[in-house]
């Protein structure tokens, strides 16, 4: 039986408001975006990857668009609201909305950047009345929020279809299109947040450990990180975003996946991860910072600042993204990695399985068009542009980020790659958010949760018992579970 939802407008409270602004699906910020990446230091390299063997055997393309001619020698204007997407996303917005009037000389597209901080706010004025865009980008979390407030207006199945259908999509991706309850697809992936871990090649061949052999599992990979340490005393097994930083949950939900959790019921009803299962994960993700194999300060750093502590060489290995191999692949003097030692011997290595495999998480942003949109017609063609593979291989590119598409990540020019293949690999295999309108609230109560425990594993002196991860998480489920309606 269906539970009971309480009135949307109580859930969304200034806790939550707040929380979502930050957080964003991603949230972009000085570091990633909307769940989307951290903005890269240098001009963010393209992020495509699966080795062909990676790559889907049988895609359909995607088809593209039709370009469209002027009515009668009217020409639309579209608004578009993006956010600060990679190192410079004024530039990479433009090149596509100059390729895209290039084909279409009847539709003019304006653009207007808004900061992370400012977007959710100023999105849902937008849906409740206010002035507004016709179309704008979304954190992949949003999604489920304006959805439910009745302010997007749904693709129908031949504008998806003209788009290679949904198939087409990274499936992780696609199912933050969606809304629990509601028919519709109310907004298009437009690039994917990938995780994965970066590693420095050199010093694990060093150790004379092969990357299959050093993070196939959990305890192969704690044995990797401290040899490493044994060997290079100046060199930390690992760092990762800590207790302030706006992925939280999300970097604790692989932990929780690959010990064979999950964060909510497979109805969405109620909170599970407070599992054995899902204990013992972020109980083995804890003690990393217990048993000394991280940066000493790793639960004090933001995303940023681990993405610069092992571009300094301070650290074997980090949870990020695909941006850093533009920092790589870029000259220090243009903007790239001061330590070359760092930048030729980066490598990446999807998160060591668990007792329930092994899984990343997708984050990325949407396209969607608002109910408010007088040209919906040319904002819908528009978006079928964005998500044809010559813009979404180049944009991504551009951005440091994925595609959200599978036929662009199958593209020669990024599937042969050695770097993005390992993302594009871990995509297929990738898990995300809950489309439930109430999101927005259980990700502030499992950060506020987490958090805490943050506090705990640094006080500890030693590891953590599950008994005290278990008592943080309980105290989450309690409350997500009233806010789910139980």
């Amino acid at each position: 039986m269906q539970r009971s939802r309480r009135p949307f407008i109580t859930w969304l409270s200034l806790l939550t408001l707040i929380s979502m602004i930050l957080v964003a699906c991603g949230g972009a910020e000085t570091a990633p975006t909307a769940t989307t990446a951290p903005a890269a230091t240098a001009t963010t390299a393209a992020q495509v990857e699966p080795t062909a063997a990676d790559a889907p055997t049988e895609v359909a393309a995607t088809a593209e668009p039709a370009t469209a001619e002027p009515a009668g020698g009217d020409v639309v204007t579209l608004k578009l609201w993006h956010m600060p997407n990679g190192a410079a996303p004024a530039d990479a917005i433009q090149a596509e909305i100059d390729a895209f009037e290039k084909a279409n000389p009847g539709i003019n597209v304006e653009p207007e950047m808004l900061d992370w901080g400012a977007a959710f706010q100023r999105i849902q004025t937008s849906v409740q009345g206010g002035e507004g865009p016709c179309l704008t980008q979304l954190g992949t979390t949003w999604n489920p929020t304006f959805a439910a407030m009745g302010g997007l207006r749904p693709f129908t199945a031949e504008e998806i279809t003209a788009m290679g259908g949904s198939d087409s999509f990274v499936a992780a991706s696609w199912a933050t299109s969606q809304l629990q309850g509601m028919e519709g697809t109310f907004s298009i992936p437009w690039f994917a947040d990938v995780r994965a871990l970066a590693y420095r090649k050199d010093l694990l061949e060093k150790a004379g450990l092969k990357p299959e052999e050093a993070f196939k599992d959990w305890t192969s990979f704690k044995a990797t990180l401290a040899t490493i340490q044994e060997q290079n005393p100046d060199v930390a097994g690992i760092a990762f975003p800590g207790r302030n930083d706006w992925n939280v949950w999300q970097n604790s939900s692989m932990w929780i996946w690959n010990s064979g959790g999950d964060l909510l019921s497979s109805d969405l009803s109620e909170a599970t991860f407070n599992s054995e299962a899902a204990v013992a994960g972020v109980s083995e993700f804890a003690n990393l910072y217990s048993s000394k194999l991280t940066v000493t300060n790793t639960l004090e750093l933001n995303s940023a600042q681990v993405d610069a502590s092992f571009g300094d060489g301070r650290t074997f290995s980090a949870i990020t993204g695909p941006w850093l191999i533009s920092n790589a692949r870029t000259a220090a003097d243009a903007g790239g990695w001061a330590n070359r030692t760092v930048a030729d011997n980066l490598a990446y290595a999807e998160f060591p399985a668990g007792p329930g495999g092994s899984y990343t998480f997708v984050g990325g942003s949407n396209l969607a068009i608002l109910k408010s949109c007088e040209n919906a017609d040319a904002a819908v063609k528009f978006v079928q542009f964005l998500a044809a593979n010559e813009s979404q291989l180049r944009y991504s590119q551009a951005i440091g980020m994925l595609p959200a598409t599978k036929t662009a990540q199958a593209d020669a020019s990024i599937a042969s790659d050695a770097l993005y293949s390992v993302f594009i690999s871990a995509a297929a295999k990738g898990k995300t958010s809950a489309p439930i309108a109430e999101w927005g609230q259980v990700e502030s109560v499992l950060n506020e949760q987490l958090g805490s425990l943050w506090d705990d594993v640094a006080t500890a002196g030693g590891p953590v018992s599950p008994e005290a991860v278990k008592t943080r998480l309980d105290q989450a489920a309690q409350t997500v579970n009233e806010l789910l309606g139980n």
